[in-house]
């Protein structure tokens, strides 16, 4: 009997929260005429976390710029299970999130934008964006975390259960 090779080490996907292009949804501008990227990434993330028919519902009843205060009222009024980080600056919560495959929104651009992290390693950021969705944006951690940090350090997942992850090759 020949002795087989074990098979290389599994490292997980990449990125980490890998939503298919039909879960990401994209930007629009609500009845008041601003953007509506807090409830897009909202949106992609709860499909992301199997909740897709809550998350069309959502999506359709939700609009225009939003705060962490006003996301708050709107998630506990519809009894949504999230977690969330505020101007602390608490880097772990961001490492959690991706860790536990749930991804986060984090506030970009001063706080007047919100996109999803789809993965944080020791070295890359990996961001989707609701305004071009259509790929994966990479940055340096330091880069992005230094985004983070001078735009308020605002992250927020709904806590429900991910995808699971592709299978092993």
């Amino acid at each position: 009997m020949t002795k087989r090779k074990s098979p290389p080490p599994y490292k997980g996907e990449y990125p980490t929260v890998n939503l298919p292009y039909s879960m990401r949804q994209t930007n629009k501008l609500g009845p008041n005429g601003s953007g509506s990227c807090v409830h897009a990434t909202m949106t992609s993330l709860l499909r992301w976390q199997g909740k897709p028919k809550f998350a069309d519902w959502y999506w359709k009843h939700n609009g225009d710029g939003e705060w962490s205060g006003g996301l708050a009222a709107k998630f506990e009024k519809a009894g949504v299970r999230f977690a969330y980080t505020e101007g602390k600056g608490d880097v772990k919560f961001l490492e959690w999130a991706c860790k536990t495959r749930r991804g986060c929104g984090v506030s970009v651009m001063g706080g007047r934008h919100m996109v999803a992290l789809v993965h944080l390693d020791k070295t890359r950021a990996g961001i989707l964006d609701n305004n071009q969705t259509e790929r994966i944006i990479w940055l340096h951690r330091q880069t992005f975390l230094s985004e983070w940090f001078n735009s308020g350090s605002w992250g927020v997942t709904p806590v429900y259960t991910p995808s699971p992850p592709l299978p092993r090759k």
